[in-house]
C-alpha cells in the first residue's frame, strides 16, 4: 500500500509542472519571442529623419513603450544630449562612467534624455539604445527640437 501511495504521489508531482500549460506547436514559441522583441523596437522621428531603437526589456522600458506614441519638445544640453522633463517612468538609476551616442536614458525618474555624443559621470536608468546613429547629430541640431517616439508596426 505504501508503495502504491508513493508511486501515485511521485506521478502527481512529476505531472505538476505541466499543469496549466498548453501544448506548444513547433515554431509558436519562437514567433512569440520574436513578436515580443519587435514590440520593444521603436521608431524615433527627428524632422525628416527616422531612427530605430531597441528598448530595454525592463520595468522602465515597458513603461516607456506603454506611453507611445509620444512627441517631446527636447532641449539642448552640453552639446551632446537632448532632454525633456515631465515623462514619469519607474527608474532604477545606476552610475555610468561612459554613455555613447544613441543611448536613450531616464534621468531623475522624469526626464527623457537622448544622447547624440559621448558623456558620463551621472546616474541614469537605461530606456534603450538606437540601432544606428548615422546622421543623428545633424538631425538633432544645436537647439531645441521636437522628437517623436512611436511603436514599430
Amino acid at each position: 500500500m505504501k508503495s502504491l501511495i508513493s508511486t501515485l504521489l511521485c506521478c502527481f508531482f512529476l505531472a505538476l509542472p505541466a499543469c496549466g500549460k498548453l501544448p506548444v506547436q513547433a515554431g509558436q514559441e519562437e514567433q512569440q519571442v520574436k513578436a515580443e522583441k519587435q514590440s520593444m523596437t521603436i521608431h524615433i522621428a527627428v524632422g525628416e529623419k527616422t531612427f530605430t531603437a531597441h528598448i530595454e526589456d525592463s520595468e522602465t522600458g515597458r513603461a516607456f513603450v506603454a506611453k507611445l506614441p509620444l512627441t517631446l519638445d527636447m532641449s539642448e544640453l552640453n552639446g551632446n544630449e537632448k532632454y525633456c522633463y515631465g515623462v514619469e517612468l519607474p527608474g532604477a538609476d545606476k552610475y555610468y562612467d561612459s554613455i555613447a551616442a544613441g543611448d536613450l536614458m531616464l534621468y531623475s525618474g522624469n526626464c527623457v534624455v537622448l544622447f547624440y555624443g559621448s558623456a558620463g559621470g551621472y546616474s541614469y536608468t537605461r530606456i534603450g539604445k538606437l540601432t544606428g546613429t548615422d546622421g543623428l547629430k545633424e538631425a538633432l541640431g544645436t537647439g531645441s527640437i521636437r522628437v517623436s517616439f512611436a511603436k514599430q508596426e
